[in-house]
């Protein structure tokens, strides 16, 4: 599961890329010596990458809570069913998505955050402007927190989304540096690979719902049956 996160997270940059590419195409950073704005750029993708980070351990908790009350496999198996289907429902339904109602005015308080710290050149608001960015609606991101409660453990919830937040780095980092690095076309037809890789996770989480042991991504280690030897007299 680890290893299929970095690389969602690597071809999600690209769907980033188109989303939240205007926001790192405007970090101010363009002052600064190659090494400083390498710098910057460099702390606004770790901001990113923590908030996902956290976000991950909160939504572990969630699934490790689940497990605890024997509920984990159906989460897993039921979480790996609804992937598949709206993959196959619809090849855009992440581009869909947006935030709950509940949550759309703390969205809009975050926008505005990110609009004044645009405007500030220091080191220190360029990490704060990432770990907002991190907080800001993304079907990609959705996909990959469910994925992280199915998980049912904390800690392993936040490795899988810190692998996810590093896999998105490249990306991110070089659009930021070269504005003209990822074409536009490139990122298109990248971006109609995300459903299988959805469907890969998918897939993934319903074989750990059903404890199917042998394979190391599943995080699952083989589980030997227990034989009580009573003596035969």
């Amino acid at each position: 599961m680890f290893y299929l996160a970095f690389t969602l997270g690597l071809m999600s940059s690209l769907h980033c890329v188109g989303m939240c590419g205007p926001i790192a195409l405007a970090l101010p950073v363009h002052h600064r010596s190659t090494f400083g704005k390498m710098l910057g750029i460099l702390m606004y993708n770790a901001g990113r990458a923590i908030t996902y980070s956290l976000l991950g351990v909160l939504f572990g908790f969630l699934g490790s809570a689940l497990n605890f009350g024997g509920l984990q496999r159906g989460l897993s198996i039921g979480t790996g069913l609804f992937l598949l289907g709206t993959v196959a429902y619809s090849s855009h339904w992440l581009d869909q998505l947006s935030a709950p109602l509940p949550l759309q005015k703390g969205v809009q308080w975050i926008k505005k955050r990110l609009s004044s710290l645009l405007s500030r050149r220091s080191f220190p608001a360029l990490f704060l402007l990432g770990t907002l960015n991190g907080l800001l609606p993304c079907g990609l991101v959705y996909m990959a927190l469910i994925s992280s409660v199915a998980l049912g453990n904390p800690w392993e919830g936040g490795l899988f989304m810190a692998l996810f937040g590093v896999g998105t780095i490249p990306a991110m980092s070089a659009v930021a540096f070269v504005k003209t690095f990822i074409s536009t076309k490139f990122r298109n037809q990248a971006r109609r690979l995300m459903p299988a890789f959805v469907a890969a996770v998918a897939i993934l989480l319903i074989l750990r719902g059903l404890e199917v042991t042998g394979w190391p991504m599943l995080g699952l280690e083989a589980r030997e049956i227990p034989v009580c030897h009573g003596a035969v007299k």
